[in-house]
């Protein structure tokens, strides 16, 4: 596991840590109480697990493309940003998702959570947004949906 620093705005610090994409499973099994206790550990630091994920690129006509085999979808921008999302805010349940273009052109990205996760999450939405800007370059939003 690979763990980072971030900053998230006010003076605050994120830890967020890397995993290998193999393990995720067993780290969603135990991520409440793991989180609790390395938040207890880091005095209050907000703690984040995010599987590791490879984008590659699109494939061109004058690409090298050494292996000849199909880029599997879990492998595109729009798959990994996707699941960077899901890995975020879980154990918290993504209920819709809504992109707002401006006239500028900038875009945003609303995500609607489920209710019921609302006291787990409802401290982080701030660290959850600006990682998630670090990592994807992407503005996006939190919203709680009954």
């Amino acid at each position: 596991a690979v763990v980072s620093t971030q900053s998230t705005g006010d003076d605050k610090v994120a830890v967020v840590i890397h995993i290998p994409f193999p393990q995720q499973k067993i780290y969603h099994k135990i991520q409440g109480r793991l989180v609790r206790e390395l938040e207890k550990k880091l005095s209050g630091k907000h703690v984040i697990f995010l599987s590791k994920r490879r984008i590659l690129s699109k494939p061109t006509r004058h690409s090298r493309n050494l292996s000849k085999q199909k880029r599997p979808r879990s492998r595109t921008l729009t798959a990994v940003h996707a699941s960077i999302l899901d890995d975020l805010v879980y154990p918290a349940e993504i209920a819709g998702q809504r992109k707002r273009v401006k006239l500028d052109g900038s875009q945003q990205i609303k995500v609607h959570l489920e209710k019921s996760s609302q006291i787990n999450t409802e401290t982080k939405l701030d660290t959850f947004m600006s990682v998630y800007k670090k990592l994807t370059g992407k503005d996006v939003v939190f919203e709680y949906v009954d």
